[in-house]
């Protein structure tokens, strides 16, 4: 766990300010996610949580009510990368899913190649089936359950970004063609509004590009469904007024944003899932990897 060593009085802006109170509350919420085991998150579960307290509003409106250029979120990642910059959180901690490098594995030899994927080695914990693909509306919630969950379960999973089609076609159709891949999806519950239309429009390029006609147990809503938000007070609380401008005349309608729910509960959601799709529990087939990788760190390797 991290260490301050210098007073917060010290290094961050003054505790009465806008900005040292949103940097102290950053602060809190991302030594929150330590304990919890959320780490990596990313300024759009940070700013949902925020705003869920009351720290932040959902936009800033001048006196006539109208959405001011400059937004909470602006703010929160101007309050976290203060606290990177001290060093009072590292900076892996908060993702970035809109940029990404490009890097390749090499080693000095092959045998040493080899050698150093040993520990990277894993065993297929799905028995005669595919993993499920994960299909996420947003990329903010992809990158989370990419690190946290995904990798953990050997889960494919991608985000659409909204509404999309050539990615659906190239690289999302191949991996269920030809095959009985389940789809686990997560989203906002919008009914009778543009989130139900992007589920509907992401399944319906699928089956179209790949033959297959899924049902309620190859295409697994995970999050957000009516029936979650009808179960849930809490859910509820947090629906909010949508106008869908593209009808004539406009149309409104509720929606909960799927970060709404937060980074934990949304992790432990889908890995609740996970866990019921397992041929096995994922403890056991971890604990025999791990025995398979002692037996091939033990055995002699021979480099020609």
């Amino acid at each position: 766990m991290l260490k301050i060593t210098a007073d917060e009085s010290d290094v961050l802006s003054a505790p009465d300010t806008k900005a040292g109170k949103l940097q102290r509350a950053c602060f809190a919420l991302l030594k929150q996610h330590e304990r919890e085991g959320t780490i990596p998150t990313n300024g759009r579960f940070l700013f949902y949580e925020l705003e869920q307290q009351g720290v932040v509003p959902k936009a800033y409106r001048d006196a006539s009510g109208n959405k001011r250029a400059r937004t909470p979120a602006q703010d929160i990642s101007d309050a976290t990368m203060r606290l990177r910059a001290l060093g009072l959180v590292l900076w892996s901690w908060i993702l970035d899913e809109s940029r990404d490098v490009t890097t390749w594995r090499y080693a000095e030899s092959v045998y040493e190649y080899v050698a150093d994927s040993v520990e990277r080695a894993r065993i297929n914990c799905w028995g005669e089936e595919l993993p499920p693909l994960i299909i996420c509306e947003a990329r903010a919630t992809r990158g989370v359950l990419e690190r946290n969950v995904a990798a953990e379960y050997l889960c494919p999973i991608t985000a659409t970004g909204g509404q999309c089609g050539g990615h659906l076609v190239t690289e999302v159709a191949p991996l269920l063609t030809n095959n009985d891949r389940k789809v686990l999806y997560l989203g906002d519950c919008e009914e009778r509004g543009p989130g139900d239309q992007i589920e509907a429009n992401t399944r319906r390029y699928i089956e179209e590009h790949t033959g297959r006609t899924f049902t309620p147990e190859t295409w697994i809503k995970v999050a957000l469904t009516p029936e979650q938000v009808a179960r849930s007070p809490r859910l509820r609380k947090f629906a909010i007024d949508k106008v869908d401008n593209r009808c004539k005349p406009p149309r409104p309608y509720k929606a909960v944003e799927c970060e709404a729910v937060g980074q934990a509960v949304l992790e432990r959601m889908l890995r609740k899932a996970l866990d019921g799709l397992l041929p096995e529990p994922l403890e056991r087939v971890r604990v025999r990897e791990e025995r398979q990788r002692a037996k091939v760190r033990a055995a002699p390797f021979h480099c020609a």
